[in-house]
């Protein structure tokens, strides 16, 4: 099943085909890149990687579409997409994520869909941990219940 591509957005940030940025790129708007970036990446909108492009950054976004290679984490408030060409190696936090057959994700994946909901375990106040019987130790209980209940009749 192919995915619909985002191909209709108006970009504040557009690193060309034959462009390279060494550092890092922080927009208001949404960021579509075909080249090369190394340095991190901050966009209030959407961040769009080209089938082309080569990115070394961690990337912080709405939404994230990606079809080229990325090297770093990605943090998405709602969605991430990596297409058939794409490709991620680093970790990410999203509330979805969804990736098309031959694409590519090595790291660890968070999902919350909740973004609001905080994630954290915490044990119960004056709770102890659950023992667990070790079967060993409830052999010879019995045997010893059993001894007991014999020298009591």
């Amino acid at each position: 099943m192919a995915f619909k591509k985002n191909v209709s957005k108006d970009f504040d940030v557009i690193v060309g085909l034959n462009s390279s940025v060494d550092g890092d790129i922080v927009s208001e708007g949404s960021v579509r890149i075909d080249g090369k970036v190394s340095g991190s990446i901050k966009s209030k909108g959407d961040v769009i990687i080209g089938a082309n492009a080569v990115v070394n950054s961690d990337i912080e976004a709405v939404f994230c579409e990606i079809s080229g290679q990325v090297t770093g984490s990605v943090h998405s408030d709602t969605q991430l997409k990596i297409y058939k060409s794409g490709s991620l190696k680093g970790d990410i936090t999203v509330t979805s994520f969804t990736i098309e057959e031959g694409g590519v994700f090595k790291g660890n994946c968070d999902i919350n869909p909740d973004p609001k909901e905080k994630k954290s375990v915490q044990p119960e106040k004056n709770s102890k941990p659950k023992e667990v019987p070790n079967n060993k130790n409830n052999n010879q209980n019995k045997d010893q219940n059993k001894q007991n209940q014999k020298k009591t009749v």
